[in-house]
């Protein structure tokens, strides 16, 4: 049976925001924005690092005395233990195809901003004292080149780090180009309410949109009026 008891006590580790952003990991947001949506309750607290999570990587929870990570992770067992699932009325159709778009999004368009940030030159420079702001001068002058190379490194090994940035542009403008075929003129992705869908799409596409950062990915979003309608309404409704 689902657990009633109110998590007062559970504590939920995010990333730094900037911008106007709660945070500037679209992993920590889209767990945020769940949380909002669902409304179970927490403690957020803002770390310099991911390394003290489970999994090294952001956003984690600490509940009865275990930490858990990954949001997909988080987010399936708190589902769980409390009973309340957005995406509850979904058909098997349409969790089949929220499976596909989180995975589009996760695995693809989420490389393609990291590729905007850590590897493009202008970007990098306004970046790095965001991603770093956390830690004392000293320490941010040491790792963030140490940090670059680490995250060049994964974008190599993921596939995405061996395309030009021509290329990885095009690959994006793909994905945003999906996504606006597949919201269409609904208000949600599927239909009249919100659904955890949604929240890995703002969670993505806003951090993408709404930095000050240079991008093709980024432009192709403002040329698509349905997705920017989207990522409007989505604020208004649980980031007013």
């Amino acid at each position: 049976m689902p657990d009633s008891t109110p998590l007062s006590t559970m504590k939920v580790f995010h990333l730094p925001g900037a911008w106007g952003l709660p945070t500037v990991s679209p992993f920590c947001l889209k767990l945020d924005a769940w949380l909002r949506m669902t409304g179970i309750q927490h403690e957020s607290r803002t770390v310099a690092t991911p390394f003290a999570g489970p999994k090294s990587k952001a956003p984690w929870i600490q509940i009865d005395g275990t930490k858990l990570g990954d949001s997909t992770f988080i987010i399936a067992y708190l589902t769980e233990r409390f009973g309340i699932d957005p995406d509850e009325e979904l058909t098997a159709e349409q969790r089949g195809m929220a499976v596909a778009i989180q995975r589009l999004i996760d695995e693809n368009l989420y490389w393609t901003m990291v590729h905007d940030r850590w590897v493009h030159e202008g970007n990098w420079r306004t970046f790095r004292d965001v991603v770093l702001g956390g830690l004392p001068l000293p320490q941010r002058r040491l790792l963030g080149p140490i940090a670059r190379r680490g995250v060049k490194k994964q974008l190599s090994g993921h596939g995405m780090g061996c395309h030009s940035a021509e290329e990885v542009a095009m690959i994006g403008q793909r994905d945003v180009a999906a996504l606006a075929a597949i919201l269409g003129p609904k208000p949600w992705f599927f239909g009249g309410q919100p659904t955890s869908t949604d929240a890995v799409v703002y969670a993505q596409l806003i951090n993408i949109w709404h930095p000050p950062l240079e991008s093709e990915v980024k432009r192709a979003i403002g040329e698509q009026p349905n997705l920017v309608g989207f990522l409007d309404r989505f604020k208004a409704r649980f980031y007013p």
